[in-house]
Order: C-alpha cells, then sequence, then structure tokens
C-alpha cells in the first residue's frame, strides 16, 4: 500500500493494483491537477467521505472524471445523492456526477472491486454514520469514515470529519485522521486515539491550521498518543508505503 497526502483530507491509495482518490476537495485541487494526465487516467475509484466542499468539490471531481473515463465514484449516501442532482449543492460550481458512475455507500455497507491482474480485490468499507457536531444551530449532515484493503494486506482507515471511536478503527494498522478542525479540540483528537490505538497515525485536515500552527496539533497528538501508536508526518514527498 502507498498513500500519497494531497493536501488537506485528500489522498491518493494505491493498494491491490488499484488507485483510490480520497476527498478531492478545494483545498487539493492544485495537488490534484498536478498529479499529471497520466496518473489522473489510471484512477478507478474516487471515495467521498461527505459532502463539505473541502472533501470533494464538484469542478474538481468533474475534471477527474473527465481524465479517468472508467473511474466510479463511491460516496457517502446523502452526499451520493448531490452529486447526481443539477443544481450545486455545498459542494461549489460544477456538473452533475452522471448516474451510473456513482455508488451509494451508507454505514455498515461496503463494495469489492473485482481484483487487478495478480491481485486481490479491493473492499471499501463504510463506518460511522454522522459529522461531528460543529454547532448545535447547524444541521449535522452524514459522513461515513472509510476502510480501504485489499486481500490480507494493511487495513487503512479515513475518518472523515468524525472522532467517533467506530469498532473498526480499533487497532487498525494505518488511520488517517482529522489532526486539527473546526468542529474539534486537542483533548478530543488525543482521547480518540487512545482509544481506537491505530499502529501509525498520519494527519490529515490540516490546511485550516496556519504553518505556524499547525505543528502544534501534530507535535501534542505525538506526545499523547497511547503506547503503540506512531503518529507520523508525511515526508518531503507526502507518501507513506507499507
Amino acid at each position: 500500500m502507498r498513500i500519497r497526502h494531497l493536501v488537506h483530507s485528500c489522498l491518493l491509495v494505491e493498494l491491490g493494483g488499484r488507485r483510490v482518490l480520497v476527498d478531492p476537495g478545494a483545498f487539493s485541487a492544485e495537488a490534484v491537477r498536478a498529479l499529471g494526465p497520466e496518473v489522473l487516467s489510471a484512477i478507478d475509484v474516487v471515495a467521498i467521505t461527505h459532502q463539505h466542499t473541502d472533501h470533494v468539490s464538484r469542478a474538481l471531481l468533474a475534471e477527474v472524471l473527465a481524465a479517468s473515463p472508467d473511474a466510479v465514484v463511491v460516496a457517502e449516501s446523502e452526499t451520493a445523492t448531490l452529486l447526481e442532482q443539477a443544481d450545486a449543492g455545498p459542494m461549489g460550481e460544477g456538473p452533475a456526477v452522471p448516474r451510473g458512475r456513482t455508488l451509494s455507500l451508507a454505514a455498515g455497507a461496503a463494495h469489492v472491486f473485482p481484483a487487478a491482474a495478480g491481485e486481490p480485490e479491493l473492499r471499501i468499507e463504510a463506518v460511522g454514520g454522522r459529522h461531528a457536531i460543529i454547532h448545535p444551530d447547524i444541521p449535522r449532515v452524514g459522513n461515513c469514515g472509510l476502510v480501504l484493503r485489499a486481500g490480507e494486506g494493511p487495513r487503512l482507515g479515513i475518518t472523515g470529519d468524525s472522532l467517533e471511536p467506530v469498532p473498526e478503527f480499533h487497532g487498525i494498522d494505518v488511520l488517517a485522521f482529522a489532526v486539527v478542525a473546526p468542529w474539534s479540540k486537542m483533548s478530543e483528537t488525543i482521547e480518540f486515539l487512545r482509544e481506537v490505538r491505530p499502529v501509525l497515525a498520519l494527519p490529515v485536515h490540516e490546511a485550516v491550521a496556519s504553518e505556524l500552527g499547525r505543528p502544534i496539533f501534530l507535535r501534542q497528538s505525538a506526545a499523547l498518543a497511547p503506547a503503540g501508536t506512531e503518529v507520523r508526518d508525511w515526508g518531503v514527498d507526502g507518501e507513506v508505503e507499507l
């Protein structure tokens, strides 16, 4: 498994001979475009945790789908419905996703993709179900955490905008967690890591922090993480390989 961080919560995950682009939001547009046509044309799945524009930009998604005509979109159920509607909605301006290219993913469900040549099949499972509370006056939207796995290889968990310690994240091999968010505080992030105890924790959702502020959240997450959990920052190339 190879994971590449493309700003904020966007990841390019290579496993089982397939490429999965996760949460291509507005903050990540430049980094996604910089992948170039060769990489973009080989994307198999675009996986989306929820409808907020920092996790899915309709305009950027349209570019990705145009570059990779065989890619399908696996999205949290509310998000999948909105993507197929003509109006822009909360995801910014851009065309609707053609029907037939979107697969709805509700909590507890999974999509299994056939094995690539010589590789195990790819499984994408949804966990959780609701966005963290931003403010009581703001309605909560759907949010599906994701668990990606190819055969018996390492499992990658992706929280989206939630710190719900769902059983599927407990002891998981790799977890991409929101290290800082408008809806969280540092103590909640640390208690979440202490409860689920991933082997490796990778920080995402940090574009909302300044360059000066980001290290504070990462440093405390690493210092206060439970025994057996490594909180690792992305390298210069933004990649982690397992």
